[in-house]
């Protein structure tokens, strides 16, 4: 059992609305596969082994209803068509004109919508292989582990089922998002030292020993360097 207990009456904590709304897409998701007869393909293993995951989290004696209050319970802003397209393509003045044009919305956190899927542009991005568009929605303030409905992350999406850096993206993909602060795999299935097992497996040794590191890939700031201050407050 996931779920936490609250520390002071010992009681299981509800799920967010997140692992709620997880769950459920993930459960549409599969029952539409095992209508259409498509329960042989790598798309359903995959939303067989998420769900089994965000039933996890949720844990078996949830009422259906109960979920954890959120006070910044404001949804992301939904990306139109046309960045959609921009951000597959990477076409990087577009959406940058997007987002400039209204900064009291928290654009780089918007999200895309295909079917009842929600996906986070930076997942979306990185999905796609757009690295650079990676990059400016990072350092424009998207959220490194924000999640699709379905509990996937950017970080999750940047490998395959060999746990190995997708082609779309590639280890420099995961260098990136590490370098700003993601979890490491936080999707069910998938573990740091999974990862790097495969890594050397099939000779990827920067990978492997980036992941090995003490640090992971982060950057980290320098503080209280009494013998070369001017160096404090620099990654």
């Amino acid at each position: 059992e996931m779920r936490r207990r609250c520390p002071i009456c010992r009681a299981r904590i509800p799920p967010t609305k997140e692992m709620v709304t997880s769950l459920l897409s993930l459960r549409t998701m599969k029952q539409k596969l095992e209508d259409d007869n498509n329960t042989s393909s790598e798309l359903y293993g995959n939303t067989c082994r998420c769900l089994k995951g965000a039933e996890d989290l949720v844990g078996s004696d949830w009422d259906g209803v109960t979920v954890l209050e959120d006070n910044n319970d404001k949804p992301p802003v939904v990306m139109p068509d046309y960045i959609t397209k921009a951000i597959r393509e990477g076409d990087i003045k577009a959406f940058l004109r997007w987002i400039n044009a209204n900064r009291k919305e928290d654009r780089a956190n918007a999200s895309l919508t295909i079917d009842t899927v929600s996906i986070p542009a930076l997942s979306a991005a990185t999905a796609c292989g757009q690295l650079a568009s990676m990059t400016h929605l990072l350092q424009l303030g998207a959220n490194v582990d924000g999640r699709a409905s379905f509990g996937g992350t950017a970080m999750g999406s940047t490998f395959n089922d060999e746990e190995l850096p997708s082609g779309n993206i590639g280890s420099e993909g995961v260098r990136l998002l590490l370098s700003w602060g993601a979890s490491f795999f936080p999707e069910e299935g998938r573990s740091r030292e999974g990862v790097v097992s495969s890594a050397r497996r099939y000779g990827q040794r920067v990978l492997a020993d980036l992941l090995e590191s003490e640090l992971g890939g982060r950057r980290c700031e320098i503080t209280n360097l009494s013998a070369q201050p001017e160096l404090n407050g620099k990654t």
